[in-house]
C-alpha cells in the first residue's frame, strides 16, 4: 500500500512497511489476480479517456466552424456583391476552402458512421455554395443587372444556413456518442469495483490488516470518480476531485477535471456572451427611445400649452414628432446626411425651447454631402453630450456647433461646445471607456460608446471618433466616416438586414 503525508503542503508519497509484509505472502497467483484487473482498469481508462477527449475536440471543432460559416460567409460574399472586395481576390473561394479543409477533418475524425454521412451532405450542400458563387463571378465579368447577384445573395445566406443546421446535427450526434461513452465509463466503474470487492473477498485472510488501507487508496478514488462522471452527466461541471494516492489514476483525474473545467467554461462563456448581448441591445434601444427626454418633451408641451403659447406648441410637437419618426426611420440603419441634419436639429429645436437663451446653437453641414448615406443616430448622441456634459455644468449661457465637411472622401462632423470640458485625467479616462466599455455597469456613460461601437462594428475602422477637451474652455468631438461607393450599398451594409431588403 501507498501512503500519503503532507509537509509543507507538499504531497510525498512512502512505501509502507505493510506492504513488504503483504508482497511477502502473496504468491504468484494473488498477485496475478490482483494485477490484470488493475492492468485492464487502466488501459481502458486510457482508451475511454482519449475516445472522450477525440469527441469533445470534434465538437469543439465543429462549433468553432459553425461560427465560421454563420459569422464569415455572408459578410465575405455581400463584400464581394457589393464590390468593396473585388471577386479576382478570392476571398470568397478561400473561405470556401476553409471550410472544406475542416469538412475533411472532422470527417476524419467522426465517430460514428452516420456522422461522416452527415459530413459529406456538408460537402454536397458546400459544393451548391460554391456554384452560386461562381454564378456571381459569371454575372460579374458578364455586367449583369447587379439585382440578379443580390438574388443569389439571398440563395447563399439560405444554403449557408443549411450548412450550419447540418453541423449542429453533427454536434448533436457527436454529444449524443459522448454521452453513451460516458455511461459505459460509469458501468465499467461499476464492474471494477464489484471485482476489486471480490478479489479483495478473496484473499481478505492475507490482506486482513491492510484492509482499511487498501479501501482508502483504491475503494474511494474510484467511487470519487464515478461520482463525478455522473455529476457531469447530470449537467454539473462545478465538480472537482483531488487526485487520490494511486498515480495511476492521477492522469484520469486531471483530464476529468480538465474536461469539467473546460466544459464549464464553454457553457459559461456563452451564456455572458447572450446576456452581454441582451444588456447591449436593451441599452441601445434605450437610448434610441430616451424615455426621460420624452418626458421633459412632453412636460415642456403641457406648460406651454397651460401658457397659450399654441405656436410653441405646435413647433415642439413637430420636432418631437420629426425627431422619433427619423429615429426609428422604419426599422433601417442607413439615412442621408440630410435626414441625419434634420434629426439634430428637431432635437435642439426642442432643448432650445426648454432651456431657453441658456442654450444656443449653430448648424453648419455643407450642401455638397447632404446626399450622402450615412448610420442614422450618430451625431445626436454626441450633441446631447456636448449639452448636458459640456454647457449644463456650467449654470451659464452657452453655444453648441454642429459642422460638416466633405473632406478627401470622408464625411466629417465636428461637434464643438464652449461647456466646461474635461481635465486631462478624466479626458484620458473617456479614451479608456470607449475602448474598454462594461455594458453590466450602468454607472459608465452609455452615448458616445454607443456611436463609437456601432462605426467600428458598420464601417470597420477604430477610429471613427476622436475626443478633444479642455478644461473650462469646451470639447470637441470629431467624426469621420468613409464616404460609401454606392448609395444602393446602404441598404446591404447591415449585417443583420436580411436579403429581402437588398
Amino acid at each position: 500500500m501507498i501512503s500519503r503525508y503532507h509537509d509543507d503542503g507538499k504531497a510525498i508519497y512512502v512505501r509502507t512497511r505493510s506492504i513488504k509484509r503483504t508482497l511477502q505472502v502473496t504468491n504468484f497467483v494473488i498477485i496475478l489476480a490482483t494485477l490484470v484487473p488493475f492492468l485492464m482498469s487502466t488501459l481502458y481508462y486510457n482508451f475511454t479517456l482519449n475516445q472522450y477527449e477525440g469527441i469533445i475536440e470534434n465538437v469543439y471543432s465543429a462549433n468553432s466552424l459553425s461560427s465560421v460559416v454563420q459569422d464569415e460567409v455572408y459578410p465575405t460574399i455581400w463584400r464581394v456583391v457589393s464590390g468593396k472586395t473585388k471577386f479576382e481576390e478570392n476571398t470568397q473561394y478561400e473561405l470556401i476552402e476553409k471550410i472544406r479543409s475542416r469538412l475533411d477533418e472532422l470527417d476524419r475524425n467522426a465517430n460514428s458512421g452516420g456522422n461522416s454521412y452527415l459530413i459529406e451532405v456538408a460537402r454536397n450542400t458546400l459544393e451548391t455554395l460554391e456554384s452560386y458563387v461562381d454564378q456571381i463571378g459569371t454575372n460579374i465579368v458578364e455586367n449583369k443587372p447587379i439585382r440578379e447577384n443580390e438574388e443569389l445573395l439571398g440563395e447563399i445566406v439560405a444554403v449557408s444556413d443549411l450548412l450550419y443546421d447540418i453541423i449542429q446535427k453533427f454536434v448533436a450526434a457527436e454529444m449524443e456518442i459522448a454521452h453513451m461513452q460516458n455511461a459505459r465509463i460509469q458501468r465499467s466503474l461499476e464492474i471494477m469495483t464489484f471485482i476489486q470487492i471480490a478479489i479483495f473477498a478473496a484473499i481478505l485472510v492475507f490482506l486482513f490488516r491492510n484492509y482499511w488501507q487498501l479501501n482508502h487508496s483504491i475503494n474511494k478514488p474510484v467511487i470519487r470518480l464515478k461520482t463525478m462522471a455522473s455529476q457531469i452527466a447530470r449537467g454539473d461541471f462545478s465538480i472537482r476531485v483531488k487526485k487520490p494516492e494511486i498515480s495511476e489514476l492521477d492522469e484520469l483525474t486531471d483530464s476529468l477535471n480538465t474536461m469539467a473545467e473546460k466544459l464549464g467554461a464553454l457553457l459559461r462563456q456563452n451564456i455572458q456572451k447572450q446576456q452581454n448581448l441582451q444588456k447591449a441591445e436593451m441599452k441601445a434601444l434605450q437610448a434610441q427611445i430616451a424615455p426621460h427626454f420624452m418626458y421633459n418633451t412632453l412636460d415642456t408641451i403641457l406648460s406651454l400649452a397651460e401658457d397659450g403659447q399654441n405656436e410653441e406648441v405646435a413647433k415642439t410637437t413637430l420636432a418631437l414628432s420629426n425627431f422619433f419618426r427619423l429615429s426609428l426611420n422604419k426599422g433601417k440603419d442607413w439615412v442621408t446626411v440630410a435626414e441625419e441634419k434634420s434629426h439634430v436639429e428637431s432635437y435642439l429645436a426642442i432643448q432650445k425651447i426648454r432651456y431657453g437663451a441658456i442654450l444656443d446653437y449653430e448648424i453648419d453641414i455643407a450642401e455638397d454631402m447632404l446626399g450622402e448615406s450615412m448610420l442614422k443616430i450618430l451625431l445626436q448622441p454626441l450633441v446631447e453630450n456636448a449639452i448636458y456634459h459640456g454647457i449644463k455644468k456650467t449654470r451659464r449661457g452657452g453655444c453648441v456647433k454642429l459642422t460638416g465637411r466633405l473632406t478627401d472622401g470622408h464625411l466629417v462632423f465636428v461637434v464643438e461646445d464652449n461647456g466646461l470640458g474635461m481635465k486631462q485625467e478624466d479626458l484620458f479616462s473617456l479614451r479608456e471607456n470607449l475602448l474598454h466599455y462594461d455594458v453590466s455597469n450602468p454607472d459608465m456613460g452609455f452615448g458616445m460608446y454607443n456611436v463609437f461601437k456601432r462605426v467600428q462594428l458598420y464601417y470597420e475602422i477604430d477610429d471613427g471618433l476622436s475626443v478633444e477637451s479642455e478644461y473650462q474652455k469646451g470639447s470637441k468631438m470629431t467624426l469621420r466616416l468613409p464616404v460609401l461607393a454606392d448609395s444602393s450599398s446602404q441598404a446591404i451594409s447591415s449585417p443583420k438586414e436580411a436579403p429581402d431588403d437588398i
